[in-house]
């Protein structure tokens, strides 16, 4: 059987993908579906993968670009596009093509667009990489234009694309659309979802006149129409002033056509054309199951003389690749659901692994009894990102009222955001109502609270630290017994489900934490009430004694100080061979460094589960990967003198302290003793609970390391069976659907190469602290009201003001920072640490009063601003910045 190179729209599947790519495969779909879609077919990629082979281009094509770089892109790209121009269409797929032509009429105008299609590539998008040709007329110019299309794979930004994405460029494959061309009075884009908001609810259309390449291109204004879906009425109109449309010509190609007087400025749609168009697009996205992105037009000159309103056509349709995921499981009614970043307030907001995720949910047990993944109500993922629905708890007016004042504590932007949302006239009515959840909440919270009032009022809060360590060793042994003694398999993933549920350790840890923030905001509220300031609380806050983060800080300086001494230790760690690192220091056998090796042995058995973005279980732990603490030391070691960082630190400590004598002192004089007696109380509170704040963290920690070790053990079996590539590939998978291969004796290699290419797509979103399950982004900022010319408002969390030289880092495990530098980062968390002893000062994109990086910061005495949207773009390495930790803004001071 002859094999043919054309395939007509109505014959187009969705097995047809890899011939005709995704813009094909869709025009194909629609076309069956009985959408609106022009006339029309696509030369398959077996027609250009025929055209390569009959020119002998294949070897040409990869000796002249498998060098390629950003420098010689544009030499590159011309060169194979000047030979693939030149180059003969084979005479069978010229034949076909000339046909086709004649089967939809040779004297009409037509559109020839690429589909370029990377088969398993679900993220990709080759949109605007490759060329287009509009209103083109006769077989000859029709067939260059269908060369040219191929040609236009190896367009500067087609192979800059490939490049930037670790695409392959032998993977892409070439499919080109030829289509009628519809000569419109008016064209443009629908997108079915809100773009801006992310509103699944908003269909948002934007219009011009002539062909839609004005709008695509940037070229104008188009008129903005939003139309809501649930009441099928126009909610807005925002009408531009069209100068310009690009028109096609007679005889073939496109004009660039001036529009000046009223038309410029009349709406381009009318009312009941936006609402038919905004009800095709309902259609299109049920059928596809989606937020489409859409190309329309509507034509008079193709419509019945009884049809005023034109003859409406759907040129393309494609997924919204852009839209960040509703979180899943999705709910089953029809209620609203809020939902708030996990990732924001750990200060985390890089994707987590499929694995990593499940095990947060197992150790928080707010879905208790849970045992797949659409049990998870509570706790919910999207992007790679956790969401707690608070819908059900913010249904109650109190806690409606106080969990964002909690949550400010954390990062203030989501609490403004979930002010914003609850604020609205409709929440009320419209949000999730179980009174049943917030019956359980206040049964289990009930002796919780009653025990942390009591530490708060009269118990001695002395001692704290000491029980906090003590429960966290007991925690941990008995869990390293437990998962270590279960037999692999099964077993073993069944005692990891059991031991890591903090269900019941949250009534031992949370009385212990919660009286260092309700002293802290008392003493705060005191302070603002009688002396009407705030600069003894700021005071207070600092050098808090017995935080297991800090003492780590210290402890790497410590470690610093002897390596300084020692020329051995010195090169041992300049050695950048870090997998070795360890295992040299355990065989160090000169008696000069005997304190060094038991110091630092000693430092990793304690912080040996720490990592930048940690809470994923998949991140490297320093005792798997500890390249970033040697930066740290050695970074420590070059730019700091000796101790330091211990005389700064006591320094802090004892102007907290004289502090808060004086604040004490203060009351007495100007409230009385009682009034005194109560701020010392809170005094007290404050500097012996707060420093457990990082506590439980830890104790997290340190089970996840359990629970990877003996993950990868599981691995290794999986791998041994050829169910897995590698031990790491573990980390891709949920933890149930991990559950159900080892027992079912599964392969997870397919779903794994899924899971790594949806987390690089995840990398690239940006995650919104607050949405909807109608996909609406809460989004709020800090006012910028009375700021220097040129600042960016943040929020302050550590007094003072610093000026010096910026650091910007996004990975600490590559990074090092210099004494005296001011430290630029998305977030912190305590695998961060380190580099806190050389900062001036800290910028966060993300953070509140109680998070780990402000905490660190107030506690070495440095000032800090967060919540910089786009500190680490924004600001630059080397760029003199000032941050004011007292007004909270950010300024480049020198370039």
């Amino acid at each position: 059987m002859t094999k043919s190179y054309i395939l007509f729209f109505e014959e187009i599947s969705e097995k047809d993908l890899p011939s005709v790519g995704g813009k094909g495969a869709n025009l194909g779909e629609m076309t069956k579906a009985g959408f609106p879609v022009p006339y029309g077919f696509c030369v398959t990629t077996e027609g250009y993968q025929e055209f390569i082979t009959h020119n002998n281009l294949s070897d040409f094509i990869y000796q002249v670009i498998k060098d390629a770089n950003f420098e010689n892109i544009n030499e590159i790209g011309k060169t194979i596009r000047d030979r693939l121009q030149q180059s003969k269409i084979p005479e069978q797929i010229e034949q076909e093509i000339i046909t086709a032509i004649r089967k939809g009429d040779a004297d009409t105008y037509y559109a020839v667009r690429s589909s370029a299609t990377a088969e398993d590539l679900a993220f990709a998008s080759f949109a605007g990489q490759q060329d287009t040709y509009l209103n083109i007329q006769g077989e000859k110019a029709l067939l260059d234009s269908v060369r040219n299309c191929w040609a236009s794979l190896f367009t500067d930004r087609a192979i800059l694309y490939r490049i930037q994405n670790n695409i392959a460029h032998e993977m892409v494959q070439m499919s080109v659309i030829v289509q009628k061309m519809v000569l419109p009075e008016v064209s443009g884009i629908m997108f079915t979802a809100d773009p801006i908001s992310g509103h699944r609810g908003i269909i948002s259309i934007d219009a011009g006149y002539g062909l839609g390449e004005a709008l695509v291109s940037g070229l104008v204004s188009p008129d903005i129409y939003k139309f809501r879906k649930s009441n099928k009425q126009i909610d807005s109109r925002t009408i531009a002033e069209k100068k310009l449309a690009i028109m096609p010509i007679e005889g073939g190609g496109t004009q660039k056509v001036e529009i000046t007087g009223e038309k410029s400025l009349n709406q381009v749609m009318s009312d009941s054309q936006i609402r038919r168009l905004a009800e095709v697009g309902m259609e299109i996205e049920k059928h596809y199951g989606s937020p489409q992105d859409i190309e329309w037009c509507i034509s008079l000159g193709h419509s019945s003389a009884s049809d005023v309103e034109g003859e409406l056509f759907i040129v393309q349709s494609r997924p919204i690749t852009s839209l960040f995921p509703l979180p899943k499981p999705l709910p089953q009614d029809d209620a609203l659901h809020a939902y708030a970043s996990f990732n924001h307030f750990q200060v985390m907001t890089d994707p987590i692994s499929p694995l990593g995720i499940d095990m947060l949910r197992l150790i928080l047990s707010f879905d208790k009894g849970a045992r797949s993944a659409k049990d998870y109500k509570i706790l919910k993922s999207s992007a790679g990102r956790i969401y707690m629905d608070l819908s059900e708890l913010l249904y109650n007016k109190r806690i409606r009222k106080g969990l964002p004042a909690f949550i400010k504590n954390a990062d203030a932007l989501l609490s403004s955001s979930l002010i914003e949302l609850v604020n609205r006239p409709d929440f009320e009515e419209r949000i999730k109502k179980n009174k049943n959840t917030t019956k359980a909440l206040r049964k289990y919270l009930q002796p919780i609270i009653f025990n942390m009032i009591q530490n708060v009022t009269y118990r001695k809060p002395e001692g704290t630290i000491d029980f906090m360590n003590s429960y966290i060793g007991q925690r941990v042994k008995k869990a390293t017994e437990d998962v270590n003694n279960a037999k692999p398999g099964i077993e073993r993933l069944e005692s990891i489900y059991e031991v890591a549920s903090f269900y019941k350790d949250f009534p031992n840890l949370l009385p212990r934490l919660g009286p260092g923030i309700i002293s802290f905001k008392a003493l705060e509220k005191l302070e603002q009430k009688l002396l009407g300031s705030r600069e003894y609380v700021d005071l207070i806050l600092k050098g808090l004694e017995g935080n297991i983060t800090t003492e780590m800080g210290l402890l790497v300086g410590d470690l610093a100080d002897i390596v300084r001494k020692s020329p051995e230790l010195v090169k041992e760690f300049e050695n950048e061979d870090y997998s070795t690192l360890l295992a040299r220091i355990s065989q160090l056998t000169d008696t000069d460094n005997e304190d060094f090796k038991n110091k630092f042995q000693s430092f990793m058995e304690i912080y040996d589960m720490r990592a930048a973005g940690e809470i994923d279980m998949a991140k490297d732990r320093w005792v798997e990967n500890p390249e970033p603490l040697a930066r740290s030391i050695m970074a420590t070691v070059k730019t700091a003198e000796e101790g330091v960082h211990r005389k700064d630190y006591k320094e802090t400590i004892e102007r907290a302290k004289k502090a808060a004598e004086e604040l004490v002192t203060e009351v007495k004089n100007k409230h009385g003793v009682i009034k005194s007696k109560v701020a010392q109380r809170l005094v007290k509170v404050l500097r012996n609970y707060l420093p457990a704040r990082e506590h439980p963290k830890y104790l997290i920690m340190k089970l996840i390391l359990i629970f990877k070790k003996a993950f990868l053990e599981e691995a290794k079996v999986l791998v041994h069976k050829g169910h897995l590539n590698e031990e790491r590939d573990v980390f891709y998978l949920g933890f149930w659907e991990l559950y159900q291969a080892i027992q079912n004796d599964e392969s997870l290699i397919k779903l794994v190469e899924q899971r790594k290419e949806e987390y690089r797509h995840f990398k690239k979103l940006s995650a919104p602290r607050v949405l909807t399950n109608e996909g609406e982004e809460i989004k709020t900022s800090y006012n910028r009201e009375n700021l220097p010319e040129g600042a960016i408002a943040g929020m302050p969390v550590s007094s003072g003001v610093i000026e010096g030289i910026a650091r910007v880092i996004t990975d600490p495990s590559k990074a090092s920072l210099n004494k005296g530098e001011i430290l630029v980062a998305s977030f912190t968390d305590p695998g961060w640490t380190p580099l806190f002893i050389n900062a001036a000062g800290l910028v966060m994109e993300v953070g509140g009063l109680l998070t780990h990086g402000t905490v660190v910061a107030r506690e070495y005495g440095i000032p800090a601003v967060v919540g910089i949207t786009n500190a680490t773009k924004t600001i630059k390495t080397g760029q003199k910045i000032r941050v004011n930790g007292d007004s909270g803004y950010v300024l480049v001071v020198e370039e």
